[in-house]
């Protein structure tokens, strides 16, 4: 297998356009954030999503002024030629003709007189050849640990996980009832309708529930003219069926606009009231 050196500056072009390429899927991903957060319902989680978009949008111009930087680099660097390495057979070859004159320069030769009768003398030559190199043993890898080495990490059976909270069914378990501006004695609305004069002090909404869950989390949220201006959460301690009610006494009392009471329990939207201040 023959090795490739590839130049730096064919590095550089390279980079330059991996940078670019996330550049643009982190432009396209703000762009999608944004475009949710205009179509989101409730005033926080726009602001949040419009944060989010406007970071994604600096990083992915951070990141393509990166890959600027590194294609004005590949730019700057003098032309080079791909560089491919000798196959490996070659070099072998290669060294196997360098190798063969050292041996023979490197042989030595002993005379060893030997003696055959008193008037006969013959001597035989007796080439020493320097021994060829062992190959090198390959080492034996050692194998991966069983489970019976790693079972010491794991979690231990006495050790107890956190509990995971009960997801409340999204079963519709509150309905609207009435709209009113007071509260008799007995809880009773008074002044039911859906429109109200300006200065008004407190709407009461009211609803009906049943087969709530033992202490649901209660959320009301309050817009005006599609912007949030009152939202609080409170545990509803309530059994079997009734009818309870939330309110709301802004500072000065209602001012005039369309208003929109949006209720969920445990998370789970349930019924939405509409009223008008005139």
């Amino acid at each position: 297998m023959s090795g490739v050196v590839i130049p730096a500056s064919n590095l550089f072009s390279i980079a330059a356009g991996i940078v670019a390429l996330v550049a643009l899927l982190v432009f396209l991903n703000a762009i999608w954030v944004a475009r949710w957060a205009q179509r989101a319902a409730y005033y926080g989680v726009r602001r949040d999503a419009q944060r989010t978009a406007n970071r994604r949008l600096t990083l992915s111009i951070s990141a393509l002024a990166l890959a600027g930087v590194l294609l004005v680099m590949s730019w700057a660097l003098p032309g080079e030629t791909d560089q491919s390495l000798p196959p490996p057979s070659a070099t072998r070859a290669e060294a196997g003709v360098a190798v063969a004159p050292l041996a023979l320069a490197t042989a030595t030769f002993d005379v060893t007189p030997i003696v055959a009768t008193n008037t006969e003398r013959t001597a035989t030559i007796q080439p020493a050849v320097s021994p060829m190199p062992q190959p090198t043993p390959q080492a034996t890898p050692i194998p991966e640990p069983t489970s019976a080495l790693i079972s010491v990490l794991a979690t231990p059976a006495n050790v107890s996980t956190p509990p995971v909270e009960t997801q409340i069914s999204p079963d519709k378990r509150l309905t609207l009832n009435a709209i009113a501006s007071s509260v008799d004695a007995n809880g009773a609305p008074i002044g039911v309708g859906t429109t109200f004069t300006r200065g008004v002090e407190t709407i009461y909404i009211f609803f009906d529930f049943r087969d709530v869950p033992p202490s649901a989390l209660l959320r009301h949220s309050w817009f005006r003219d599609g912007g949030s201006v009152f939202f609080r959460s409170r545990r509803l301690t309530k059994n079997g069926q009734g009818t309870e009610y939330v309110s709301w006494s802004p500072p000065g009392g209602f001012q005039p606009g369309l208003y929109e009471v949006r209720i969920a329990l445990g998370g789970v939207p349930q019924f939405v009231a509409n009223f008008e201040v005139r």
